[in-house]
C-alpha cells in the first residue's frame, strides 16, 4: 500500500527540524551568550522585561506596556522555557501553514519555499518575537477575506492585540476597506488616494503624540550613516504631505537596506541582525517584489495586493525606520506568487468575491 504524503508536508518537516537542529546546535548558544551571534532582534530585552517585572495580573502588564503584551504573555505562559517558546513558534508556523493549505487556492510548496527565503522567517521561529504573531494574524485577515468567516476576523483582532496596536488597527481598515461599508470597494485607486489624504490632515494633529519618537527616529537615521532621506520623508508627512512621500517611503522602508548589501560582512557597520538578517530579508523581498511587479501580479484588483497596500498606509506612517515590521508585506506577495503558480495563470481573483458582500 503506498502513502503519499504532500510536497508542502516534506518542505514543512524539513524547515522545522532544519530549526529545531539550528537552536540545539546554534540558537540555545547565541541566546545564552555564549557564542557572539545575535540572529534575534528583541528576544533577550523580552525576557529581561519577564524576568524584571513582578506581574500579578494580565492589568499589570497593559499598564507598564502593552507594546510587550505578546512576547511577556508567551514567556509567562512556558515559564520562560525558550525550548517551549521554539515548539511555540513552530505551532504557529503549522497553524499559518494549514490556513494558507486549507482556506486559499494557492500552491502550498512554492509558498513555503519564497516563504523561507527570508532570513527572518527562520530567526522568528527561534526564540521569542513579534514577527511570527504577526505573520499569523495577516494569514487570520487572509483567510477572512476569502471565506467571509466573522471568526477568522475575530481571531486576527484577538492576535493583533498581543503585537501592536497598528495592526490591530489595520485588521480593522482591512474589514472597513473590504466590506459593504466602504462605498468606494470597487474604485480601489481612489479609496486609497483619499484615505492618504484623509490621513496626510490628521497626522500634523496627533503628531506631538510621535514627538519622542521622531526625535529618535532623526537620531538614529543620522547615526547609523543613513542619507537623511527618511527623516526628510518623515518631515514632510509632519507637515501634511503623507500623501506624497507615501510611495517612496514605503519602498525605502521595505527594500531600502538593499543599498547597504556591502556592509553585510563589516563588523563595524552594526550588530549582525540588522547588517545580515535584515538586509538580506531586504534583498529577497525586494527580489520578490520585481518579480511580482515584472509578472504583471501587482494588481489593486487582487485582494491580497489590496490588503498589503492597507497594511503599508498604516505602517509606513511610523517615524521609526524597521524593514522588519514590513514582513507582513513579504508574506503577503509569497501568497500572490503561490496562488498564481496554482492557478497556472496570472489572472488574479479578487475584487468580483469581494465586493459581494
Amino acid at each position: 500500500m503506498s502513502v503519499l504524503v504532500r510536497k508542502s508536508t516534506l518542505l514543512l518537516a524539513f524547515f522545522s527540524l532544519s530549526s529545531v537542529v539550528f537552536y540545539i546546535f546554534v540558537g540555545r548558544h547565541a541566546l545564552a551568550g555564549d557564542i557572539d551571534f545575535q540572529f534575534y532582534a528583541d528576544s533577550l530585552s523580552y525576557e529581561r522585561i519577564y524576568r524584571d517585572l513582578n506581574l500579578n495580573s494580565l492589568s499589570d502588564l497593559v499598564t507598564f506596556n502593552a507594546n510587550f503584551l505578546g512576547p511577556i504573555l508567551i514567556l509567562d505562559l512556558f515559564s520562560g522555557s525558550r525550548e517551549w517558546v521554539l515548539f511555540f513558534n513552530l505551532f504557529v508556523l503549522f497553524l499559518v501553514v494549514w490556513i494558507v493549505r486549507a482556506r486559499l487556492e494557492l500552491n502550498a510548496s512554492t509558498f513555503l519555499l519564497l516563504f523561507f527565503l527570508s532570513p527572518l522567517t527562520f530567526s522568528s521561529l527561534q526564540s521569542v518575537n513579534k514577527e511570527i504573531l504577526s505573520i499569523l494574524s495577516v494569514a487570520l485577515v487572509v483567510a477572512w477575506s476569502v471565506r467571509r468567516n466573522a471568526a477568522y476576523l475575530l481571531f486576527a483582532l484577538l492576535c493583533s492585540v498581543l503585537v501592536r496596536w497598528q495592526l490591530s488597527l489595520f485588521v480593522v481598515a482591512v474589514y472597513i476597506s473590504l466590506s459593504g461599508l466602504n462605498p468606494l470597494r470597487r474604485s480601489r485607486y481612489i479609496y486609497i488616494f483619499l484615505v492618504l489624504v484623509f490621513v496626510s490632515c490628521i497626522y500634523p494633529m496627533v503628531s506631538g503624540y510621535f514627538e519622542r519618537v521622531n526625535e529618535i527616529a532623526g537620531d538614529g537615521s543620522l547615526s547609523g550613516g543613513g542619507s537623511g532621506l527618511y527623516s526628510l520623508f518623515n518631515s514632510l508627512q509632519q507637515s501634511g504631505g503623507y500623501f506624497l512621500v507615501f510611495v517612496p517611503k514605503a519602498l525605502q522602508a521595505m527594500y531600502g537596506m538593499v543599498f547597504k548589501l556591502g556592509d553585510t560582512f563589516n563588523p563595524d557597520a552594526g550588530l549582525f541582525y540588522n547588517r545580515v538578517m535584515v538586509t538580506l530579508h531586504c534583498v529577497v523581498a525586494f527580489l520578490l517584489f520585481l518579480y511580482t511587479l515584472v509578472k504583471r501580479r501587482l494588481r489593486m484588483s487582487d485582494d491580497f495586493v489590496f490588503i498589503a497596500v492597507v497594511y503599508c498606509v498604516i505602517f509606513v506612517l511610523s517615524p521609526i525606520y524597521a524593514p522588519r515590521y514590513f514582513y507582513p508585506v513579504y508574506f503577503l506577495l509569497c501568497l500572490v506568487n503561490a496562488r498564481a503558480v496554482k492557478a497556472g495563470s496570472d489572472i488574479n481573483p479578487g475584487l468580483s468575491e469581494t465586493v459581494r458582500s
